[in-house]
């Protein structure tokens, strides 16, 4: 079971810092409820990691999209 929540994670946050929207988040966080509903509450577990993962890669997309500028900044 860890090594299957580690690779929702994983490519939670891939699909995440591929897509870069936010917009991805609000259309995955619905179907938490109705994964522990359905499926019981390991899988509510797994899809929570899920978005915790596609926020995560949302996130990272944005700090690399803002400091990848020519000009150097501080921080």
């Amino acid at each position: 079971m860890t090594v299957i929540a580690l690779v929702v994670l994983l490519t939670a946050s891939l699909a995440g810092l591929a897509a870069g929207r936010w917009r991805t988040l609000l259309l995955a966080l619905p179907a938490v409820p109705v994964c522990a509903l359905l499926l019981g509450p390991e899988s509510g577990a797994l899809a929570i990691l899920a978005a915790a993962g596609l926020a995560a890669g949302v996130h990272m997309h944005r700090v690399v999209a803002d400091y990848s500028g020519n000009t150097p900044r501080a921080l």
